[in-house]
This record gives structure tokens, sequence and C-alpha cells, in this order.
């Protein structure tokens, strides 16, 4: 079981610490959270976005491989609230990599680490 391991970046524009905590407890339907980083507050990293978010990173465990689990991220941010139109996000799920059981990364999504910030949340849970 959970022979699959995931980092997520979950953010939520609307700076509430409990669209995160939402997002972790329907995310334990699919899997299991293996680590997490703190929650950190900042302005957007986008040049020109005023807004405020809280930011997360997950070590997450699942069945489902990248093809399936992917998707089922997507629809797991719709089933939250998220909408095309959401100025700001209400709730972003991103799987940002897939890697072993000593945290050595087999696929990463560049662009989704390329902040700094983000790189931090990452390392964060990856060397628990």
């Amino acid at each position: 079981m959970n022979g699959h391991r995931y980092v997520l970046l979950l953010g939520s524009g609307t700076d509430e610490e409990t669209r995160l905590r939402t997002a972790r407890d329907a995310l334990k339907r699919g899997g299991k959270i293996l680590a997490r980083s703190g929650m950190v507050h900042a302005a957007s990293v986008v040049p020109g976005d005023g807004d405020h978010y809280v930011n997360q990173s997950l070590l997450f465990a699942s069945d489902k491989v990248r093809e399936e689990f992917a998707p089922w991220l997507k629809t797991l941010e719709h089933k939250l609230g998220r909408t095309a139109e959401d100025e700001p996000c209400i709730i972003d799920i991103d799987l940002v990599g897939e890697c072993d059981a000593r945290g050595v990364m087999l696929w990463e999504n560049l662009e989704k680490t390329a902040h700094p910030l983000f790189r931090e949340l990452v390392e964060k849970v990856l060397r628990r």
C-alpha cells in the first residue's frame, strides 16, 4: 500500500491556514501524509501580484501512479472550491515531484520549484 511518494506544494491566496488544513484532510482520503513543512505566510512570488499567500509542502504516499494522481489532485482542488476564476486562488495543490523512500527525487517539475521559497519548503519534507 502507498507505493508512490509524492512531494506536493499547497497554497492559498486567501492567506487562511484553514484552507490548507482542509486540503490536508481531503488528501488523507487518497493516501498518507508522511511529512509536512510548517506553513509560511508570504507575499506572492509572482511579480505584480499584491496578494499574500500561505504555503506548505507535504511528502505524501499513495497507491496511485503519477498519471492517475495528478488528475486526482485537480479534481480534489475543484471539490475544495477552486475555479478558473479564483482571484486570488482559494486552494492550489501542485504535484512537484516523486521520490524514493530515501527522499531522492525520481521526477521533478522544476517549474514548480524554481522559486527559493518553494525549494526550501520541498527540502524540509525531504530531509525528514
